[in-house]
């Protein structure tokens, strides 16, 4: 299995979810961009289906995890804190 369940928030669906997009791995969410590795989500999914936005604030959650070597701020250690 990949190291993406390490990252809170982040269980076996989701982890199945970033691989599917390509990023295998923590090391692979390194600097990029959860906006943009959201919308490779949707269009996996279907052109035009936008998932949840649950879906967004986990990988918000899961970029900062792997550009901070597994540190999250106090206030943000759940995906639901880093909504809009």
């Amino acid at each position: 299995m990949t190291d993406l369940i390490k990252i809170p928030g982040i269980g076996k669906k989701m982890a199945e979810h970033l691989i599917e997009v390509g990023y295998p791995n923590i090391e692979s969410l390194r600097e990029q961009d959860p906006e943009e590795i959201y919308m490779k989500h949707c269009l996996h999914y279907g052109v035009g289906n936008q998932s949840c936005k649950c879906v967004l604030y986990c990988y918000r959650l899961a970029v900062y995890y792997a550009d901070h070597d597994g540190q999250l701020p106090p206030n943000k250690t759940n995906w639901n804190d880093w909504k809009d």
